[in-house]
Parts: structure tokens; C-alpha cells; sequence
């Protein structure tokens, strides 16, 4: 190889110079008139250089700042009009700075419909003067000179109005009475505070089940009153919706599983206000229908047996599991627990227990779709509930002989098919038996998968609520239709 050629390789490269203004908003470039400064060494400056350029970012040395962002007084005195002038110590850019937009001085969304609102107001109380003036004027016919002076004033304060409006508010003075009352409560709102949606679904009853799952106006009426009684609105809280709102909101998600995003837009608020107010309400709720959940008495069962289980006279509860599809856990463990290979998926399990009428009077906590029935149903504390000799209806997957046996009570269940063994007469009508009266509870299950939430998919975020959705969800279902006709008893 030639020896230009090592040369020329062993030559260190040139650093590539930058000529423009790192400042964002800012095009100049270096020239005769505009000086480039390149970033102080010291950190500390130079962090309080990023923070005052705003460039959202640490700035590199290799990075220059013009001299129009500098004041004349960071500069030394210049010794000559060639030379470039040189920054005292200390110097932060102070001039010419970019401004973001949430740095500019505009109303919020939030504050331009209040002034929007006090505008109208400010509107309607002049019409309403000016019309009250008139009609006083012309009912007295004989204060001509009055009445001419109240229209002069009549004339100046609708072109305070604003725009071309006063117009319209001219013409007005020729209508009868009667109907400018009407256009004068026009632009007046509602005095309750209640979004139009909102009004719409609680116009009727049917409207309201259909879009909340609640079963009358009357019962929302009666959740507002108790959910203010538990827990009253904080006054150094400020809340965008009433009660009666945010309990509409959380019904809502629970009976149709819409997604947060939409049920914001549909009351007009932010995604995270909007899961603030349901994750609030559905602790609220829950506590409040509770008590619609209890464990009647023996006699109570007693009278209200149905005819199908005139053979299952014993019978005080039957009971059921069934599966709630939630979202893959991101723990591990989590998602060992909440693997249900029924469903072949993450599930939460819930034991439903009801009386033979069809009464929903236990719900156990959730559990991971890998417990079994056996291990629910003990931590039900089902055994203690129960007086010795009480009857306690399952399916074939409820493995409690042993259980049942140490409380003294009986277990009714459908007998197991032996291989090379078909049933017997006496077995085929006892399995039909109770299946006949065991499929209610499979009917309340029904009645709890209408709610969209313990359907569908539940999101991560929601599953530390599932336990008081399930209340709520058991406690509506009782408030509802019984699931049994007046004749079945």
C-alpha cells in the first residue's frame, strides 16, 4: 500500500459542526449577525438551559444556542465588530422562547361552558326585564311618557346582547304574551342537574331495566336516598355528576359491560373520572343491597316448597357453581390459580346457593376457576347454616359424602352411572326427579349472566370488585320477578 494512503487512515475526522439553533420554534442559523453559543460544560447550567429552551430532552454539547435568545446585558462588552461576543458566566436563555400549548392563556373546555352558561343567564334575565317592563306599560295606558322611557331602555340593553340577536329579541315585543313567555324559556335547562341522557333512561321503567338492569324508577329513587346517607358528597370534592347520575353510570357498565372509554363520552367525562366514579359506587352499592341477601329459617323454606320437590321435602338449599371469563392475569401464580381447564381459559369461580323457591340466600367470595366445588363449598360455611337432618341438593360433581355425613345432613344428588350397568327403573325416575327441581338454580344463574359484566370478559382492573358486583347482581335478581309462578306452589 502507498504510504498517502496510511496517511490519509490515520488522520482523525472532523467533528461535524451544527450551524442552527437547537431551541425548538426556532429556524435561524449561524450568520454574520446571529452567533451560535454552544451548551455549558457544567450540568447544573446546563440543566437549567433545557429547562428554560424546553426542548423535553438533556441537551448534548455539541448543541448551540443563537444569540437571540440572549439579552444584550448576558454579553461582555465587545472589543471589536468582528469578533464574537462572549456570554458573562451563569447566562440562561431569557428571549424569544418557545411556548407549548398547554403554556397559553385559553379557557378550559370545563370553563368555557361555564361562561357559555352565565352568558345565557345573563340573557334571559334582560328579556325577562325588559318583558316584564312592557307588559307593566301596557297596563297602564295612562304613563305614555313612562312606557316610552322604559322602551329606551329597552333599546340599550339588547344591544348589550351581543352579535345580531337583539334583533330577534326586538321582534319579540309584537308576540302576544303567552307565547313570548314561551321563547323567553327556551334556552332555560333543567333544574336538576341531569344530563339528557340521563333523563331519557329514567323516562320509564322498561327504558330503565333495559339500559341499568335496576326494575323501577322507584328503586333508583331509593338507592340515590340511602347511597347519600352512607356516603354524602364531600364538599371540598369537586364532583361533575349528582348521585342519581353516578349510580346510572355504574349500572351501566355492570348490566351492558360497555367500555370506560365510551361511558365517558356518553356522559361527557374523562376516561379516569369515569372509573374513579364506578370503582366508588360499586363498593357503595354493595353495601347498600347486602341485606337483600340472607339466610331464611327453616319454617320459611317449609312454607314456600314447591311442588317439585314435594319428594325432596328435606331439601333447604340447593347449590351450583358457575364461571366468570376474566382477563389473563399478569402474575404467574395468579394465573396457575384462575386456569379453569373446564373452560379452557382464566376464570373466577362463585358458588351460588338458593332456597328451594328460588331465593338467592348465599354467594360465596371468588376463587380461582381451579378450585373445585368441594373446597368452595366449604368455605361457604354452608354446614354450619344448615340444622342436622336438613337436605342439601347437588350435582354430580359435588364430592361431599364425607362432609355431609360429619354435620348430619343429607345430601341429595343424582345417582352415578357404573360401567356395564345401566340405570335402574327407580334411578332413571330419581335422576329425572332431580333435575326437574334442581333446574332453578340453573334458572337464577340465567337470570345473574343478563347482567353483561359476569358474561362477557372481565378486565384485570375490575377483578378486586368481582365479590361486590356478584352482591349487587344476587341482590337485583332477588328484588326481581320470582322465578317460580303462583300456581308451582
Amino acid at each position: 500500500m502507498p504510504d498517502e494512503d496510511h496517511s490519509s487512515d490515520s488522520e482523525p475526522k472532523k467533528k461535524r459542526e451544527r450551524h442552527n439553533c437547537c431551541v425548538p420554534q426556532c429556524t435561524e442559523v449561524k450568520n454574520e449577525s446571529n452567533h451560535l453559543h454552544s451548551v455549558p460544560k457544567d450540568p447544573v447550567l446546563r440543566k437549567k438551559w433545557a429547562i428554560a429552551i424546553k426542548t423535553g430532552k438533556e441537551l448534548t454539547l455539541s448543541m448551540n444556542v443563537c444569540s437571540k435568545h440572549f439579552d444584550k446585558s448576558d454579553y461582555f462588552p465587545s472589543n471589536g465588530p468582528n469578533k464574537k461576543p462572549k456570554l458573562k458566566r451563569n447566562v440562561i436563555p431569557s428571549k424569544c422562547l418557545p411556548v407549548r400549548s398547554h403554556d397559553r392563556c385559553e379557557p378550559s373546555p370545563v370553563k368555557r361552558r361555564k361562561q357559555a352558561r352565565s352568558d345565557r343567564a345573563a340573557k334571559r334575565s334582560i328579556w325577562c326585564n325588559n318583558f316584564s317592563d312592557a307588559e307593566a306599560g301596557s297596563n297602564n295606558e295612562n304613563e305614555a311618557p313612562e312606557q316610552e322611557g322604559q322602551n329606551d331602555m329597552f333599546f340599550e340593553n339588547t344591544n348589550t346582547v351581543g352579535g345580531e340577536e337583539w334583533m330577534d329579541v326586538l321582534q319579540m315585543a309584537d308576540l302576544e304574551p303567552r307565547d313570548r313567555k314561551k321563547l323567553v324559556e327556551i334556552g332555560v335547562q333543567v333544574g336538576d342537574d341531569l344530563s339528557s341522557l340521563v333523563i331519557s333512561i329514567t323516562e320509564t321503567d322498561k327504558k330503565l331495566k333495559s339500559a341499568t338492569g335496576l326494575h323501577s324508577v322507584q328503586l333508583l329513587d331509593s338507592l340515590t336516598k340511602c347511597a347519600e346517607e352512607i356516603a354524602p358528597d364531600n364538599p371540598c370534592k369537586k364532583l361533575h355528576m349528582n348521585t342519581k347520575s353516578r349510580i346510572l353510570l355504574t349500572m351501566m357498565k355492570i348490566k351492558l359491560s360497555i367500555s370506560f372509554s365510551s361511558l365517558a363520552v356518553l356522559f361527557d367525562l374523562t376516561v379516569q373520572t369515569c372509573c374513579n366514579y364506578i370503582y366508588d359506587m360499586i363498593a357503595i352499592l354493595s353495601k347498600i343491597l347486602k341485606c337483600m341477601i340472607f339466610w331464611p329459617s327453616k319454617e320459611q323454606v317449609l312454607m314456600n316448597m314447591p311442588k317439585c320437590f314435594r319428594g325432596f321435602g328435606k331439601t333447604r338449599v340447593v347449590l351450583d357453581c358457575y364461571e366468570i371469563p376474566i382477563g389473563k392475569p399478569k402474575c404467574i401464580v395468579c394465573r396457575v390459580k384462575t386456569y379453569s381447564h373446564y373452560k379452557k381459559g382464566h376464570t373466577a369461580k362463585i358458588s351460588m346457593n338458593i332456597t328451594p323457591s328460588g331465593l338467592i340466600c348465599l354467594c360465596s367470595v371468588a376463587f380461582g376457576g381451579r378450585a373445585s366445588d368441594k373446597v368452595i363449598t366449604q368455605n361457604t360455611g354452608i354446614y354450619d347454616k344448615c340444622d342436622p337432618g336438613d337436605g342439601i341438593m347437588v350435582d354430580k360433581g359435588y364430592h361431599i359424602e364425607e362432609e355431609c355425613e360429619n354435620n348430619m345432613l343429607v345430601l341429595i344428588r343424582p345417582p352415578f352411572l357404573r360401567k356395564n350397568r345401566q340405570f335402574s327403573r327407580a334411578e332413571a325416575v330419581q335422576c329425572a326427579k332431580i333435575a326437574r327441581a334442581r333446574v332453578h338454580v340453573e334458572r337464577v344463574i340465567q337470570r345473574v349472566r343478563c347482567f353483561n359484566i359476569l358474561k362477557s370478559r372481565i378486565p384485570w382492573n375490575l377483578v378486586p370488585f368481582i365479590d361486590d358486583l356478584v352482591i349487587i347482581v344476587s341482590a337485583l335478581v332477588n328484588l326481581g320477578n320470582p322465578i317460580l309462578a303462583g300456581d308451582k306452589y
